[in-house]
Parts: C-alpha cells; structure tokens; sequence
C-alpha cells in the first residue's frame, strides 16, 4: 500500500537526555485523497492526517503503517490540532464543525457548530483548556475545549481568517486572513486588538504563521515568498527575506524545536532558513506533489502533505549536523 522506505534498525546512543539521530531515508505514505493538514503526536512516533476524504487517520512514522480506526469528521478536514498534553486532537471542518477527539482512543469527545462557514484554522491552548478558531465567516473566536461554549469572540475581519494560533503562554492569538493584507494580534482574554501587520499570507490552513517560543516574535510567511519575523511587543517588523521560490505560491511555515531554523514551502518544495542569520540551511526538498501542509516534530522529523501524499523524513541527512545532531528526548 504505502512505502519507500529503508527497514533500518534505529539504534539511538543515549547521553544524558540527549538523543543522536540515525539516518533513515523517507517514506511516502497513501493519503487516500487531498490532505489539508499533518500534524505529529506528542509521542513523536505517529502523526495524524486530514483533508478531503473527511475522515482523521493516524500512521506510524516507523514504517507508515496505520493505527486504529479513523475518525470520521462528517465532512472535508481543513485543519487539525493536537494539545501539547498529548489528549485531544482537534479538527475543524468544512461544513463549520469543531470536534475534539480522544487522542488515544479515537473517539468523539466534543462536537460543537462554531461557524457558518469553513473552519479554516483550528489550534488548542498550551494548557489544553481553549480552542481558537479562524473562518471563511470572516470571524475568529475561542471555545472552551470541554465544553465547546464561545469564550471570545466573535473576532471580526475583513475577510476569511485562514490562521489561528495562541501564543505559547496562551496570553495572545494571532490571525490571517487568507489572500489578503492582514497579520493581525489579539489580546487572548479581552480580545483587544494590538497589532495589525499588512501581510498577504496564501495557505487556506493554518499552515502561514509560527510563533518564537518567548512568546513576543512572530514569523509569517507571505503569498511572494518572504518571511516577515515580527517583534509582537513593540509592534514592529524586526526583518524579512525572501525564500526559495517567489512564485505566489508559498504556502507553510514550521519553527524548529529552539527555534534555531525554520522551514518553509512553496508549490511543491520546502527550503530551510536560520532564523538568527536569516541564510538558507542546506538544500531544497523537492517533491512530485502540491505540499498543502507541513509540521517538524522536537526530533526534527518532518511531515509533507499534499495531493493523495504523506511524506515522511528525518532532516539528520538534510541539515548541518550542529543543527540537528543533538535532539531531547520529549517529555
């Protein structure tokens, strides 16, 4: 059904809590239909799909075989997220649905109508209690995860909000409104607007904004192939570069674990930039599909979806050993 890749044995050498990464090469896995969203499990070994089938599939990262029974989302998957407690796994629909599923079990915890249109953006608080969310409704809000009651919002905009992502400490939520001049930030418990960047993003799924870990720099990428890195805190943009490719069609973005690099896609290739430096970090990844979405997992693997495709690879044989070399263990 699925593979291209290599049975290694993967003898990891431990030191402390550090991990030493082996080589591997990649596998493609049979998405059965377009995938919209890829995101990596808080174990590091599977990840989860959606997209068009309207259904949520996870798949070991070890050979790409698939695990449990999928979820059935009633309609097209645009976004999905994972709490970083390793629980819920979130997905928001086509026909406006929002449904938090037992990670582990594969069931339907929460279900709950949040918009009149497609649920473009969905993404889960740090202490897994709140789920924002962004819409063709040309509204973003925040739900309670258990309960699926509003708790802000709605956040009105100008046009659809393909983006969502709270802040690491939860304090902030950032949006975008796809193919037009809004990057915008809010306040996460009043909804007070702070910032608005006019930045033109292009990924219809959450896949355009990726936030520094302290919680005060921003990295968009936009439709022209630039990354803009904000500095939230003083409403100001601290830099931009253009990436590999400026063909209108650059779509993700994904912060390395430090946030030591970022990578970033267009059309059907992901090229890879130091964020300090702002240079380009190894070479360009070329693939034969469309890539839709796009996450890295803190063992820097990184997963590629797109037309019918997951792709599966260790970025050990990509980047300068200094950047990937030594990887912690997560919790």
């Amino acid at each position: 059904m699925i593979l291209t890749r290599t049975q290694e044995s993967s003898e990891n050498s431990f030191s402390s809590s550090i991990v030493h990464r082996k080589k591997v090469e990649p596998i493609t896995i049979d998405g059965r239909d377009y995938i919209y969203s890829v995101e990596f499990l808080l174990d590091g070994k599977h990840i989860v799909s959606g997209g068009n089938e309207g259904k949520i599939r996870c798949w070991r990262i070890e050979d790409g075989g698939e695990v449990g029974t999928p979820m059935h989302a009633g309609s097209p998957v645009s976004n999905i997220a994972v709490s970083r407690d390793g629980k819920w796994i979130v997905s928001g629909t086509e026909g406006g649905l929002v449904t938090v599923w037992n990670a582990e079990t594969h069931s339907k915890v929460t279900e709950f109508k949040a918009h009149g249109g497609w649920v473009r953006a969905v993404d889960v608080s740090p202490d897994a209690t709140k789920i924002a969310t962004g819409s063709d409704d040309h509204t973003a809000c925040v739900w309670s995860l258990s309960t699926g009651e509003r708790l802000l919002g709605p956040l009105k905009h100008n046009n659809p909000v393909a983006a969502a992502k709270f802040s690491p400490d939860g304090r902030l939520i950032a949006t975008a409104t796809w193919n037009h001049d809004s990057v915008r930030v809010y306040d996460g418990q009043n909804g007070a607007l702070l910032v608005d960047f006019p930045v033109q993003v292009y990924s219809p799924y959450n896949q355009s904004l990726a936030w520094a870990s302290d919680g005060k720099k921003l990295f968009a990428l936009s439709k022209d192939g630039y990354i803009h890195h904000f500095d939230v805190s003083a409403t100001t943009t601290l830099s931009k570069w253009r990436i590999h490719s400026s063909n209108g069609d650059a779509r993700c973005i994904t912060l390395a674990n430090y946030g030591t690099f970022i990578a970033a896609s267009a059309g059907s290739s992901v090229s890879f930039w130091d964020t300090a430096t702002r240079e380009q970090v190894g070479s360009v990844i070329k693939y034969t599909h469309v890539i839709w979405s796009m996450a890295m997992s803190s063992n820097y693997d990184l997963v590629i979806g797109g037309n019918h495709k997951i792709t599966l690879r260790t970025l050990c044989d990509m980047l300068p050993s200094h950047y990937v070399d030594n990887v912690s263990v997560p919790a």
